[in-house]
């Protein structure tokens, strides 16, 4: 069993997760999810895999050209054949999953963000919680929501236009995007398994300074 190591601490496997944006974080978080158990995924990119891509995500020089989610699904597979991957290579525009499922979001702009937002907060059923991971280069940023709406998103929501020159940029580094895998999975963890979690966290490379709040016990 893949997560042999890791089933006393963590059993997420009744639990859906939504990628939305496979790239550096998405990449990243899904095939540490996988390896940490999670046996459904949904995967939603319109992108195709570039040079770019292969120094800051999961993929590899193989993967060059290919669709991101028919990539990542190869990955993934080559982890546990029996977990379940849904393939979207198009943008997210509907929510299909239930109300016990985590949406991730990944994307590399604060438009494309409100986007998903502003589509989740009018869908009938919601996921339990969305996670939204924000990377550059030397900082990463992490908020979760529990029963999403446009109004609680904009409080942490800022235009492209406005944004830090760090975060949500092409700046990337390997390191980064591996790190923001990891919080986005423990955070999951912690949600899945009950246990203690803060909305936000910001983390900063160059100073190692991890800034925590909004703790909920």
């Amino acid at each position: 069993m893949r997560n042999m190591r890791s089933q006393d601490i963590a059993d997420i496997s009744g639990v859906g997760f939504h990628i939305v944006g496979c790239g550096a974080i998405g990449s990243s978080v899904a095939t540490q999810l996988a390896r940490l158990g999670g046996n459904n995924f949904w995967l939603y990119d319109f992108d195709k895999v570039g040079i770019e891509n292969v120094g800051v995500s999961q993929y590899i020089d193989n993967d060059i050209g290919k669709p991101k989610v028919n990539a990542l699904y190869t990955h993934i597979k080559e982890i546990e054949c029996s977990i379940e991957v849904t393939c979207r290579p198009t943008k997210f525009q509907h929510y299909m999953g239930t109300n016990k499922d985590i949406l991730i979001l990944g994307l590399d702009s604060m438009a494309a963000r409100m986007e998903v937002v502003s589509e989740l907060a009018i869908q009938p059923v919601k996921p339990a919680f969305v996670i939204d991971g924000r990377m550059g280069a030397e900082q990463y940023q992490q908020y979760i929501y529990d029963n999403i709406t446009v109004k609680k998103y904009e409080k942490d929501w800022y235009s492209d236009d406005d944004s830090d020159p760090e975060p949500c940029t092409r700046k990337a580094t390997s390191y980064c995007s591996n790190m923001s895998g990891s919080f986005i999975s423990n955070s999951i963890k912690n949600l899945v398994m009950k246990q203690p979690y803060f909305k936000e966290i910001i983390f900063n490379f160059s100073t190692l300074i991890l800034d925590k709040k909004k703790l909920v016990s």
